[in-house]
């Protein structure tokens, strides 16, 4: 039979041919630009050396998002600050030091400390005794005449709440300097509660110590030598309200503008470092993803949007925000990319059975850039809700949202948060990688002939209750460098209760099996509450037993049962619990600290009955944990 072809299908085959040789020469292109004069690792100097840490409501965070407007506008994009909120008190954190006086132990010359944000500095350096806080009405009586003016070392144990607040308000009388908690081993986590008053701001200085230094100061004052501390804390609160802004850049689709592939990351961050693996990384990337997209002289079918939003770390404020303000975008948005894991390179992405072909696709050119580096699409009955990052809202709403696979020699959890998040502990070949796969990835979703399919799309995340990925499912470790072997066990955690020790090497978590620190965190994230750890002690193996706390998801006052704030999809949320609730019971339970609430979260079963105090009159509600 012979075949005849028409000139319009001639024509039609042309295009289509023409427009894969267009595609594929603008990818040579990124590649090229990214690998041999990538910039990535210039916008996170200057974001996190140059600007800082950028905490949500800061003066710095301000500036980064006007730098971020006008990087992407010199590249011809076109941009701009969209405002989505407020906060009622904004914060600037300066420069902190702190040091012991006496005895003259040169150790203790420097002390190792983090103070929460939105919490008060010392106004100048301020000079005092210190003094071992009590535990017991007792102790109390005794050391109430040496408060004036002295740093109080917390003990540590739990008092009941009516001890704990008498204890409190004797602080406050005597008009301490300030409050000393002992912190980890190695690591210091930075976090706060922004949601405070100009007129009620808070007065009590709260540091959290290194445990040895903590330690050996507890020590020198049960020997009763006499130990003077000084430090000196430039914490600034700004009145508001303070505007807050997500930047907005666009590459304008050429056949279906309306259509877009939105690519992310937050601009904000905690403020006790410099904010460079969360999310520093992920801004520098998105920004490099942009600029090798114009370099290449991309010109998609759809809209490629770059979206940095603020306020994630509070509870992924910006880009729920956007969301809501914005909902007639839902139906023609392909996918959101978010980069939110830290430094190491993007591994690969998760996919749904109907997207894996489409994926084949779009990340070939991915699979074959680096052999060191490799790319892996992973099948998924569903895509996983609740990780905690900007992309979480957008499945929420029925997008397909991606938080891409990371892996590498970096441990996340030794930056995460902690005093150690900067600019060294980014690694520049992972992070040039992974702007080139970011740029093709979001390129290749862009030129698809149809929109992403959405059937199937979602499956709930087992796990905790806040929409925070700033309070996480924890075991409780910390590891070295190979991220199994236990470095330092985090106290009051399932590591301490079940009984691992550092040293230990952890094989499989809940069944599944750990190799590095991302299948370590990915097995911990889908372990049942009861969960068995198995690890290599010494030249033995054994199980572990843990029990993972649950989480809520609120935030609270210093009682930790005045409820400030509640994470929207949360149980909390889900149970009716509201700002201004005192909690009282837990699963028939009294609940007079933050302690026994955890306590009676974890031990109590999946769905249970929690007592309230609203506007004076006592209440039930129903919470059920996803576990």
């Amino acid at each position: 039979m012979k075949l005849v072809l028409r000139p319009a299908l001639l024509l039609v085959a042309a295009v289509l041919f023409l427009g894969a040789r267009q595609e594929a020469s603008v990818v040579d292109k990124i590649i090229d630009e990214g690998r041999n004069r990538s910039e990535v690792m210039a916008h996170l100097d200057h974001l996190t050396n140059g600007i800082g840490p950028r905490l949500t409501s800061s003066d710095r965070l301000t500036r980064a998002g006007a730098w971020a407007r006008h990087q992407f506008e010199s590249w011809g994009l076109k941009s701009r600050l969209e405002q989505w909120g407020t906060y009622p008190v904004g914060f600037n954190r300066g420069p902190w030091s702190g040091s012991m006086v006496s005895p003259d132990e040169p150790e203790l010359k420097n002390l190792t400390f983090v103070t929460m944000s939105w919490t008060p500095g010392t106004n100048g350096p301020v000079e005092g005794a210190a003094v071992m806080g009590p535990a017991t009405e007792e102790e109390l009586t005794a050391v109430e005449p040496n408060l004036k003016g002295a740093w109080v070392l917390s003990p540590g144990v739990s008092t009941g709440r009516e001890l704990n607040e008498k204890i409190l308000a004797a602080y406050d009388k005597a008009g301490i300097a300030g409050l000393i908690r002992k912190g980890g081993a190695t690591l210091l986590l930075t976090g706060g509660n922004g949601r405070i008053a100009w007129d009620k701001l808070p007065k009590r200085v709260n540091i959290t110590m290194l445990s040895k230094q903590y330690d050996r100061i507890k020590d020198l004052i049960g020997e009763k030598k006499e130990v003077r501390l000084r430090f000196d804390i430039k914490n600034e609160f700004v009145k508001g309200p303070i505007p807050l802004y997500n930047v907005i850049a666009e590459i304008p689709g050429t056949e279906k503008p309306e259509e877009m592939v939105i690519v992310g990351g937050h601009l904000d961050s905690w403020d006790g470092a410099t904010g460079t693996t969360d999310n520093g990384t992920g801004s520098a990337t998105t920004l490099e993803a942009a600029r090798l997209l114009m370099k290449a002289g991309a010109k998609p079918k759809r809209t490629i949007r770059f979206m940095l939003w603020s306020g994630e770390e509070q509870g992924l404020l910006g880009s729920l925000a956007y969301i809501r303000k914005h909902p007639e975008e839902n139906d023609r948005i392909s996918a959101v990319l978010v980069h939110d894991g830290g430094t190491n390179y993007v591994s690969g992405i998760l996919a749904t059975s109907p997207m894996v072909p489409i994926f084949e696709k779009v990340f070939e050119p991915c699979m074959k850039l680096n052999a060191d580096l490799p790319f892996k699409i992973t099948e998924r009955a569903g895509l996983p809700l609740g990780i905690g990052s900007d992309h979480d809202g957008y499945l929420r709403a029925g997008v397909p949202g991606f938080f891409w696979s990371q892996a590498g020699k970096a441990n996340y959890q030794h930056t995460h948060h902690t005093q150690f998040d900067t600019f060294d502990a980014a690694i520049p070949e992972y992070q040039q990688h992974t702007s080139m796969v970011v740029a093709i990835g979001a390129l290749g979703i862009a030129n698809l002939d149809a929109l992403l399919p959405r059937e199937g799309l979602v499956v709930a995340r087992p796990g905790g209750g806040g929409a925070r990925r700033g309070s996480p499912r924890m075991l409780g470790v910390n590891t070295e460098e190979d991220g199994v072997t236990i470095s330092e066990i985090v106290e009051g955690t399932a590591a301490q209760r079940g009984g691992l020790k550092e040293g230990d090497k952890i094989l499989k978590v809940g069944g599944k099996d750990v190799t590095d620190n991302e299948s370590l965190r990915a097995a911990i994230r889908d372990a049942d509450h009861k969960s068995v750890v198995r690890v290599k002690r010494k030249d033995k193996e054994m199980d572990v037993n843990v029990t993972f706390d649950r989480t809520m998801g609120f935030e609270s006052e210093d009682d930790g049962l005045t409820v400030t704030n509640v994470s929207e999809n949360s149980p909390a949320a889900k149970a009716g619990l509201k700002a201004g609730d005192k909690i009282l019971k837990f699963d028939g339970k009294d609940v007079k600290d933050s302690e026994a609430l955890r306590a009676a979260m974890r031990d109590g079963p999946k769905k249970a009955t929690m007592r309230v105090l609203r506007a004076g009159k006592e209440s039930d509600l129903e919470v059920e944990f996803e576990r």
